[in-house]
């Protein structure tokens, strides 16, 4: 829109002060001599031209400023700035006539027409003006980006845009204590939820898995381990003798006993095999993907580190357990036979049972191959 503004301004400024130029080549009134010796548009549209004149005037004004305070310094011309017409016209023939080839176009610049119509006068500070407004083009751009930009920034600096940036601020701060607050209740919550459910399939007492998680994993295992045809191997743990533990020591002690049997088979328990406890003095160890040499091996370390626990109650007391282990190849019809996991551990509760024939504190297995 400003650019569209401007060229039609700086438009209607160069025809003006051309036409300026032009009309006043022909206008006796500027020749200083009689209207009547000119064209008749000069006495027929007076008005019209003297209102031309005045306007460009205006328009020539600041050349006018600038050739006063600059005139003193530069040398004095005949001709700058401006001269009759008929004075040019005179400098042009008194020219061509000293030149032999042009001396019959003087006599055109003498013919009647030509005298009485150009009597004018022309006025050389028009053409420097057409100059100076061609230059205000581009100054005009820079001052009006520069004013532009200069009150923006002062709307900027004095309005309520500072204002409303600090309580946008605030509200941004605020909401960043907010999420951080509720970022660290979400922790927190997390960590109790993770808490809870680690405490539903925990046993209580002795800190390893709990019949509840033994029952979810052992169904998920044995259904895997038959789809796909792979290895599974539990582990039954009875403490030996516990009943009369309990009877000539006390549940306390018993609890203890619990305790750091329940200890010892986790922390012999691979990370990827399951310690749990099954009900009483009785445990369980899944062993996924656990053939016989892996499996029993597992369940030797256990056996070997019983007897070395010590209790500061009785310095004499020993304990130990009986093992019966099953290891299940699905890919062997036998094992494909086994219905549900409780098939699967019945095998490895008759092993411990046998075990317990056998003389407790030993190990007893059997593999479906």
């Amino acid at each position: 829109m400003y650019q569209k503004a401007k060229h039609i301004l700086f438009s209607l400024i160069f025809f003006l002060l051309w036409a300026r130029y032009f009309m006043m080549i022909w206008d006796p009134y500027w020749g200083g001599v009689s209207l009547e010796q000119g064209l008749s548009i000069y006495r027929d549209w007076r008005p019209a031209l003297d209102m031309l004149y005045n306007i460009s005037g205006y328009l020539m004004a600041p050349v006018y400023l600038i050739y006063g305070w600059v005139a003193p310094f530069i040398p004095k011309v005949s001709w700058f700035p401006g001269m009759t017409t008929a004075s040019v016209l005179q400098n042009v023939a008194d020219m061509m006539a000293k030149t032999p080839q042009l001396q019959d176009k003087v006599a055109a610049l003498q013919t009647p027409v030509i005298r009485q119509s150009m009597v004018g006068y022309i006025d050389f500070l028009v053409i420097v003006a057409s100059f100076f407004y061609r230059l205000m083009d581009p100054l005009l751009d820079w001052m009006v980006d520069t004013g532009k930009n200069l009150m923006w920034n002062v709307l900027i600096e004095f309005s309520f845009t500072k204002r409303k940036e600090a309580k946008y601020q605030e509200a941004l701060e605020k909401r960043a204590a907010d999420l951080m607050k509720l970022n660290v209740e979400y922790k927190n919550l997390s960590k109790e939820a993770n808490m809870l459910a680690q405490s539903v399939i925990t046993d209580e007492l002795t800190k390893v898995y709990n019949k509840r998680f033994f029952i979810e994993k052992i169904t998920h295992e044995f259904k895997t381990a038959k789809e796909k045809k792979g290895v599974l191997a539990i582990a039954m743990v009875d403490i030996d003798h516990f009943k009369k533990l309990n009877d000539n020591y006390g549940h306390l002690l018993g609890d203890k006993v619990l305790k750091a049997v329940a200890q010892v088979a986790k922390g012999n328990t691979p990370a990827d095999c399951f310690c749990c406890r099954f009900g009483g003095e009785e445990f369980s160890i899944i062993m996924p993907g656990k053939g016989p040499e892996e499996a029993i091996a597992i369940v030797s370390k256990i056996h070997k580190s019983l007897p070395l626990l010590r209790f500061e109650d009785d310095a004499n007391l020993r304990t130990a357990a009986s093992f019966g282990i099953c290891i299940a190849d699905f890919k062997s019809p036998d094992a494909q036979a086994l219905k549900s996991f409780e098939d699967f551990i019945k095998l490895a509760d008759d092993e411990l049972y046998r075990a317990k024939l056998n003389g407790r504190n030993r190990i007893e297995h059997t593999h479906l191959k």
